[in-house]
């Protein structure tokens, strides 16, 4: 084959690229797509965000991780309302110290756009699984006191009307959670 030849597959090899990618659903059918996601807690897939001297690794929660890369779950990290209120180097607060109009009002900001990116997956055939909380968090606590992020993202699914289960990593029992999840997602 020689360069102009080579040139002239090449270039027919992109349109067809191109023409597919405006058919929509009918392209992501080819492509390798698990067409399932996860809502998780911003500190499970980065310990680094958590208040000082209450990070549980390095890194990840990697036996939360491990379970949704076994069942191809895609992931949408959820911002941590916490960290963009008030930084990194901030103390521990409760759901209590945190729940005024500023805050509670970016939570609502946050869970809005997450529900934006969820119903333009959903258009396209992508499902939402499940919402992956932290419990015991003033921001997303799942189990027991709910918290502010977790209810008005609660809200905001519901007024699109996406029902998903919502779970609550415990961080003392992260066997235990990984187990659970498996359930929730295979």
């Amino acid at each position: 084959m020689d360069g102009k030849e080579s040139r002239k597959n090449n270039l027919k090899v992109r349109l067809t690229i191109y023409a597919n990618i405006d058919k929509g659903d009918d392209n992501m059918e080819a492509d390798g797509r698990g067409r399932r996601l996860a809502l998780v807690a911003h500190c499970i897939l980065n310990q680094n965000s958590r208040v000082f001297g209450l990070a549980k690794r390095a890194g990840m929660i990697g036996e939360v991780v491990e379970v949704l890369m076994r069942y191809g779950v895609g992931v949408i990290q959820m911002p941590c309302p916490e960290l963009v209120y008030a930084g990194l180097s901030r103390v521990p607060k409760t759901r209590v110290q945190y729940d005024d109009l500023r805050f509670r009002g970016l939570c609502r900001k946050i869970a809005e756009q997450l529900v934006e990116q969820i119903s333009e997956y959903e258009r396209h055939g992508i499902r939402l699984k499940v919402v992956v909380g932290v419990d015991g968090s003033p921001s997303c606590g799942v189990n027991g006191n709910s918290g502010i992020l977790i209810e008005e993202l609660r809200l905001a699914l519901d007024k699109v009307g996406v029902s998903v289960p919502f779970y609550g990593v415990d961080y003392r029992r992260l066997r235990n959670a990984a187990c659970k999840l498996d359930r929730l997602v295979r």
